[in-house]
């Protein structure tokens, strides 16, 4: 019988409650036929403000993963190296390059999971000796795994010896929540975006194309879930929001996880999804709502085409464009048939493709290629 890989993953989990976080929960929940996995936690953020910040406590985070990486690696044995960079970060990339500089040339194999992807976008403009620790901790990765076609082109400048696709995939939660919930839709439409909320995710055109059907007296209620990660970000919406008048239809909902955000969930009629992150590879989130039949509009962007199908579970918008975007929500608003049709196509692509099992299986299938 094959001896079992021993994985040393080295990554964040909650909290706080991002979809690379919520990802790394899953893979290490697992269990592997290929596979024992060990897990250093990284304690980079301890909340959404300090993601991608300059906090003095990441140095001390740092040292200690350092020390604990070197424990796994000889005492328990763990010879493989997992690990997810930040993206196109450049902080996040230079604390990538001096956590991994350091140790991952104590291990024989290397692979490397682009949850966010393009980080390898920053190289070109290293200094020589940026660029120098870049190629230690990053280059020629033994397996690099992408979410879906889209991959950023990282493993070409990583020089990845072997690529895998490997879509998400989480826990169904939707028979248990919906026979708890039920489908408990309001008379008033609800409209759902959940996520971190800065400039790049869309907020601007989501409030602007909310504006743009209010005018048409389209009678609907925008839930926004999740925090502001800028307080001036923050101030810009509100300010925007009373210029508009939508005090009473857009509603702050804050940070939900679990139940929270299932009742939510089950309660939606519309996901609205317009990012424009230049790291986005997949969107999590586009998949919770998939499970419980909600229609999508997200954007036409990076790697989101490959897991929303234009016409069939979802719509797809230009970036940036609240016009376009108010266009789609005004389709999907005035058209109960096609919303339900586009909710059970995103149910059916979810039961194919999107399931934990499907997802730990593909797992267990590239470490036993590693």
């Amino acid at each position: 019988m094959q001896r079992k890989k021993r994985i040393l993953v080295l990554g964040q989990t909650p909290p706080p409650y991002g979809g690379q976080a919520l990802m790394l929960q899953t893979l290490l929940n697992g269990e592997y036929k290929n596979a024992d996995l060990f897990h250093v936690r990284l304690e980079f953020s301890r909340d959404f403000d300090d993601m991608g910040s300059f906090k003095l406590y990441k140095f001390w985070s740092l040292f200690k993963a350092i020390v604990l990486t070197w424990v796994y690696r000889f005492y328990y044995g763990a010879n493989i190296l997992y690990y997810g960079p930040a993206g196109p970060n450049k902080l996040g990339m230079y604390r990538d390059i001096l956590l991994l500089a350091p140790i991952r040339f104590i291990f024989k194999k290397t692979i490397i999971h682009t949850h966010a992807g393009g980080s390898s976008r920053l190289y070109q403009d290293l200094n020589p000796i940026a660029k120098l620790i870049y190629r230690i901790a990053f280059f020629k990765p033994d397996v690099l795994i992408t979410l879906t076609g889209y991959s950023h082109g990282d493993e070409v400048v990583m020089k990845a010896k072997e690529l895998f696709v490997v879509p998400n995939g989480i826990k169904d939660e939707y028979p248990l929540y919906v026979e708890k919930f039920g489908n408990q839709r309001n008379q008033k439409l609800n409209l759902v975006y959940v996520g971190a909320m800065y400039e790049e995710r869309g907020i601007i055109e989501l409030v602007e194309a909310v504006h743009l059907l209010k005018q048409k007296n389209i009678d609907f209620c925008l839930q926004l879930v999740g925090i502001f990660i800028d307080t001036s970000f923050k101030e810009q919406i509100d300010l925007l929001i009373k210029n508009y008048g939508l005090d009473s239809d857009i509603i702050f909902l804050g940070t939900k996880i679990n139940e929270e955000k299932w009742k939510i969930f089950s309660e939606a009629d519309i996901f609205c999804f317009p990012t424009r992150v230049p790291s986005e590879t997949f969107g999590i989130v586009l998949i919770e709502a998939m499970q419980f039949k909600v229609p999508i509009i997200a954007a036409r962007w990076n790697g989101i085409p490959f897991v929303v199908d234009d016409q069939k579970n979802g719509l797809l918008v230009n970036p940036n464009d609240a016009t376009d975007l108010a266009a789609k929500l005004e389709l999907l608003i005035n058209n109960e048939a096609l919303r339900i049709e586009i909710g059970n196509n995103g149910r059916k692509k979810f039961e194919e493709n999107y399931s934990i099992d499907t997802f730990l299986k593909n797992m267990d299938s590239v470490f036993s290629k590693v």
